[in-house]
């Protein structure tokens, strides 16, 4: 061990600890460790955020507008932001740099923050023992060779690294995809959400299966059809698919009216197409005991009651394919009156076309078959078989596909008529509202998958793990009668047992301490 004798010694030791606290530091802004304990690793920079950053060709710079001492969870956010940017400063190889600003002490920076589209909110805070509303800052702009991106306000830390990941991915990113979605005259505007996010990365285009699609279209995004698609839409179609670009379908084979309480089969040429390809949606409901919920009118005297019941047409869905980087890290998905997806290729085809089943339904399943289908929710035959195998009602196709159009139609003397392909991608979910703003495309985690498989269909898959990783919903396991019954008699009587084992575990100490004091005394 070193000792110190005289004040030279003294000295040379505390400037050699000074240096190595020097030294440590920088040190430590170049390279990051944390223990994470959490499922996701969500305080931890992932490996796409630093993939993304790595990426940088010139000098990105963050002027970040926060105000200084705000509450609650506000200033946790300012932290948890702060230590965003510095990982990405240490992995940016000198490349990114960012600057906290607080406008409020600032004209001229209040006005930068608002042309660079961050605004000012008004905030209730305490200031002098009396409650004022005051202006603050939570936003920021990244600034890249002559381009520019903004997140306006940062109220939450649930999907920070996402939103910052993503912005800098759209400022470094040159060449844009361009993503089609069908017209559908009976979902006009009703699909704005999606829209809306996939704008945030790629270029979105309304396509016309009646005209030729521009050859420039990366992948084809297409509602749920109510009827045969005519010969020339079926062609665009069938020729897109033989190009080998990827299309994401949602269709039902049932066309449901929850209203007016039946559902009827959908007649369209689009199944016979699916099939031949490798692909069919059945022609049943799909009932599950892990469901949503519906309000029910019930009379009680003079008054109508409206109550909230479980509904088993609106599965969901909590199994996904881990094995599948589109679904791997989903949690809870939801569907409206569903229809099972599954293989139409024999053995013969093995080798040459695979399909991947990517989400299933619980174990507490049942199908309604058809050709008329009651959805009532009193009664309901098929409510009271919920006790079989999962369905899946979600899956992707892909490999090696020929042409739905043969010599017979005439179309195969066409110019540039593709005859097959052997990288077809196409993936269906049984839900044909499963992009509708009125339907099942208003739940966050749904449009999650969506950009999730347009990501990995067009090759982009920095973005999906980082999508993940925030904690949106974590649903709690089904269990049986029994399990339930154990876990409810543990915590009633576990916590009364481990108190009395307590209480003898101390009294048989004191009484051991006890006599070992007596026998002292008595010599």
């Amino acid at each position: 061990m070193m000792t110190i004798t005289n004040r030279r010694n003294f000295l040379i030791y505390t400037a050699i600890l000074i240096v190595i606290v020097i030294l440590a530091n920088l040190i430590s802004r170049r390279i990051y460790y944390r223990w994470d304990l959490t499922r996701n690793k969500v305080y931890t920079l992932s490996e796409s955020s630093r993939n993304i950053i790595r990426k940088l060709d010139d000098r990105l710079l963050a002027k970040v507008y926060f105000s200084d001492n705000l509450q609650g969870e506000y200033a946790n956010s300012r932290r948890y932001l702060q230590d965003y940017l510095e990982e990405f400063q240490a992995y940016s190889g000198g490349k990114f740099s960012f600057e906290f600003y607080r406008p409020e002490d600032d004209a001229e920076l209040e006005r930068e923050a608002q042309r660079y589209g961050v605004p000012p909110m008004q905030m209730q805070a305490i200031e002098k023992d009396r409650m004022e509303i005051k202006n603050v800052w939570m936003g920021l702009a990244f600034l890249y060779e002559d381009k520019r991106e903004t997140i306006p306000v940062i109220q939450s830390t649930t999907g920070l690294e996402y939103d910052l990941a993503s912005a800098i991915k759209k400022l470094i990113d040159t060449d844009k995809r361009i993503v089609g979605i069908v017209q559908d005259t009976e979902r006009e505007g009703k699909n704005q959400n999606i829209q809306d996010l996939l704008r945030q990365t790629y270029v979105v285009r309304d396509v016309d299966l009646e005209a030729t699609l521009a050859p420039d279209i990366d992948l084809l995004i297409l509602n749920g059809v109510k009827d045969s698609l005519s010969t020339d839409a079926l062609y665009n179609l069938d020729q897109f698919v033989m190009a080998g670009k990827p299309l994401v379908l949602a269709q039902n084979r049932v066309s449901a009216d929850l209203n007016r309480g039946f559902g009827s089969e959908i007649k369209s040429n689009l199944f016979e197409a699916l099939e031949h390809y490798g692909v069919s949606v059945t022609p049943n409901l799909v009932a599950d005991r892990i469901c949503s919920q519906v309000l029910v009118e019930t009379q009680r005297g003079i008054f109508r009651v409206r109550n909230a019941v479980n509904y088993p047409f609106f599965p969901l869905i909590q199994n996904f394919n881990k094995d599948h980087i589109v679904v791997s890290q989903m949690e809870q998905v939801g569907l409206l009156f569903t229809n099972e997806v599954a293989a139409a290729f024999d053995s013969t085809r093995i080798g040459t076309v695979e399909f991947q089943p990517l989400m299933t339904t619980s174990p507490f399943t049942a199908v309604m078959p058809g050709p008329t289908y009651m959805l009532s929710h009193l009664n309901n035959p098929t409510f009271a078989q919920l006790n079989g195998e999962g369905r899946v009602v979600a899956g992707l196709l892909s490999g090696a596909v020929t042409s739905v159009f043969t010599e017979e139609t005439k179309r195969v003397d066409a110019p540039g008529f593709i005859p097959g392909t052997a990288g077809a991608q196409i993936l269906v979910v049984g839900d044909g509202d499963f992009f509708s703003d009125e339907s099942s495309g208003r739940i966050p985690e749904n449009l999650d998958l969506v950009i999730n498989a347009v990501d990995y269909l067009v090759g982009d898959e920095e973005l999906i793990a980082l999508r993940g990783r925030a904690v949106t919903t974590r649903p709690l396991k089904e269990l049986s009668d029994g399990s339930r019954r154990t876990l409810k008699w543990a915590n009633i009587l576990g916590p009364s047992a481990l108190m009395i084992a307590t209480g003898l575990l101390r009294w048989r100490g004191s009484r051991r301490r006890r006599r070992i004091l007596e026998g002292a005394y008595e010599k």
